[in-house]
C-alpha cells in the first residue's frame, strides 16, 4: 500500500497499491489508473503492507548462484542458499553444474528437488552440465534431464533451465557444437563460461572463447548467454553479435562494475574467476548495462569456507558470495551516481533474466506470478558479513554502507522473508481503503 511501484516489463512506474490475490498480481491501483481486478472494499482478512516511502518492484532472478549440494554442504547448501536469496530480494535462482557430483543426471535432478522441497519456497531453476562429469569427454544425457518433472518444471515447461559446462570452458569444440545443437533443439540457452584454457584469467582468454562460442552458436542455431562478462572487449563482442540479430546475451556481476584489478590487492576476499580487471574493463561494463548490451546482473554466487579463503592469496580459492548485497551495490554505486536509471537496474535484475530463461515473472502485471519485493531504498545499512544468511563469508564488501535492503520478499503469493525493519508495516485488513 501506497508504494513506488516500478515494473520494467510495462515501463510503468508510480506511487500505488498492488493488490495480490493467492499467487497472482490482482490489481495495480495506481494514483491516476487503476490495472486487473477492482480492489475489494471489505479489508477483512486481507494483509496490508504499508509501503509508504517504500520501492515495490517485481522478485528479483538470478541466472548464476553456486548452492555447492550436492558435495560441499559444508560451503552451502540448498537451504541455506535460499534463504541468503531471499534476503537479497531474489524469488528465482538458476544453481550451476559444478557441484559433486555435477547435475548431469536425473539422479542428481532427484536429490535436488528433495532439497528444494524442504526450502523457503524461493524458486530454484537447476543448470545442467554440458558432458558428463563435466570432464568435457561425452555428452551429458541432456534429452532425460529436459524431461525431467520437478517442482521448477511446472513453470519452466521441462526439468533444466539451461545447460553450461560452469566455471570453464567446453575445450572440444566439436562436443561444444553437439551440444549447441542439442540446445536448439530441446529450446535451451546455453550459459558459456567463457576462458580459453590455454590462458586462464586472461581477458585475451575470455574475448577469444567468446569469439569461438558466438560463431559456433551461429552454427548451431542455439541461445547463447555469457556468464560474468568482465571486460571491455567482451562486451562489444555482445554488441557486434546482437546488431547481426544472433540470439546472444550475457550478464556481468556487481563486483565488475564496482572494482577493479587495483582493489583489495592481496586480499583472498578480492579473488575471483574472472579476476577483476581494469578502470577501463569496467566502464565499459557500465556503457553495456546502460544500453542494454548487457541484460542482466547476475551475482555469480560462490560460497566458500573460512579455510578455502586460508592461506594466502595464490592458493586461496575464486569466488564471492552476492546474494545479499547485489540489489544494493547497484542501487547505491549505479542509481545514486547516476550511471543508470533506477527503472534500468530493476529491469537488468528481473525482466532480462526472465526473457533469457522463458518464464513469466519479472512482471508486475495483474494476472501475473505474484513475486514481489519491498524495498528500503531511503536508510543506509552496513554489511557485516556474520550476518549473512548464507554460509559463505567471502565478500570484499565488509563494512561498505549500501541503501538498498530488502523488506519483504514475496514468492507466489507468499512472505518468505520479513526484515526485522518491516515489523511495523505489516498489519491484517483495515476499516477502510
Amino acid at each position: 500500500k501506497g508504494g513506488l511501484i516500478l515494473n520494467p516489463a510495462t515501463n510503468l512506474m508510480g506511487v500505488g497499491d498492488l493488490w495480490i490475490s493467492r499467487d497472482q498480481i490482482a490489481t495495480l491501483d495506481m494514483e491516476r489508473e487503476s490495472y486487473g481486478m477492482i480492489p475489494p472494499g471489505n479489508m477483512e482478512g486481507v494483509t496490508v503492507i504499508d509501503a509508504t516511502g517504500k520501492l515495490v518492484v517485481p522478485g528479483f532472478i538470478d541466472l548464476h548462484v553456486h548452492l555447492r549440494e550436492p558435495g560441499f554442504a559444508e560451503k552451502e547448501t540448498i537451504e541455506s542458499g535460499s534463504e541468503a536469496a531471499a534476503r537479497g530480494g531474489f524469488t528465482t535462482i538458476c544453481c550451476m553444474p559444478n557441484t559433486s557430483p555435477a547435475i548431469d543426471s536425473t539422479e542428481v535432478l532427484d536429490y535436488i528437488s528433495w532439497k528444494v522441497a524442504k526450502n523457503n519456497g524461493i524458486r530454484v531453476l537447476p543448470v545442467a552440465a554440458m558432458s558428463l562429469g563435466q570432464e568435457g569427454e561425452k555428452l551429458a544425457p541432456l534429452d532425460e534431464m529436459a524431461g525431467y518433472s520437478g517442482p521448477w518444471s511446472r513453470m519452466l515447461g521441462k526439468g533444466i533451465c539451461g545447460i553450461s559446462e560452469d566455471g570453464k570452458s567446453l575445450a572440444d569444440a566439436r562436443l561444444a557444437l553437439d551440444a549447441m545443437k542439442k540446445a536448439k533443439e530441446l529450446s535451451l540457452p546455453v550459459f558459456s563460461h567463457a576462458e580459453d584454457p590455454a590462458l586462464p584469467g586472461s581477458a585475451l582468454g575470455e574475448a577469444l572463447m567468446m569469439a569461438r562460442d558466438i560463431r559456433l552458436a551461429q552454427e548451431a542455431g542455439c541461445r547463447l548467454h555469457f556468464c560474468h562478462v568482465s571486460t571491455a572487449e567482451g562486451v562489444e563482442l555482445i554488441r557486434e553479435a546482437r546488431k547481426q540479430g544472433l540470439p546472444v546475451t550475457g550478464e556481468t556481476a556487481p563486483h565488475y562494475f564496482t572494482l577493479t584489478e587495483q582493489d583489495g590487492k592481496g586480499n583472498p576476499d578480492f579473488k575471483m574467476n574472472p579476476p577483476l580487471r581494469t578502470e577501463k574493463d569496467r566502464e565499459a561494463i557500465i556503457e553495456g548495462l546502460k544500453d542494454g548490451t548487457l541484460s542482466a546482473i547476475a551475482t555469480d554466487h560462490a560460497p566458500h569456507t573460512r579455510e578455502d579463503k586460508a592461506g594466502g592469496y595464490e592458493s586461496a580459492a575464486n569466488g564471492i558470495v552476492g546474494l545479499e548485497t547485489s540489489f544494493p551495490l547497484g542501487y547505491t554505486h549505479l542509481v545514486e551516481k547516476g550511471r543508470l536509471e533506477l527503472m534500468e537496474l530493476v529491469g537488468r535484475m528481473t525482466r532480462g533474466p526472465a526473457e533469457i530463461l522463458g518464464i513469466p515473472t519479472g512482471d508486475l502485471s495483474p494476472g501475473r506470478v505474484a513475486d514481489v519485493v519491498v524495498m528500503d531504498v531511503e536508510q543506509p545499512f552496513q554489511v557485516d558479513r556474520e550476518q549473512f544468511a548464507s554460509k559463505g563469508r567471502n565478500t570484499p564488501f565488509e563494512g561498505w554502507s549500501l541503501f538498498g535492503k530488502a523488506l519483504f520478499t514475496i514468492v507466489e503469493g507468499r512472505i518468505v522473508w520479513q526484515a526485522p525493519e518491516g515489523n511495523g508495516l505489516i498489519r491484517e485488513g483495515e476499516e477502510n481503503r
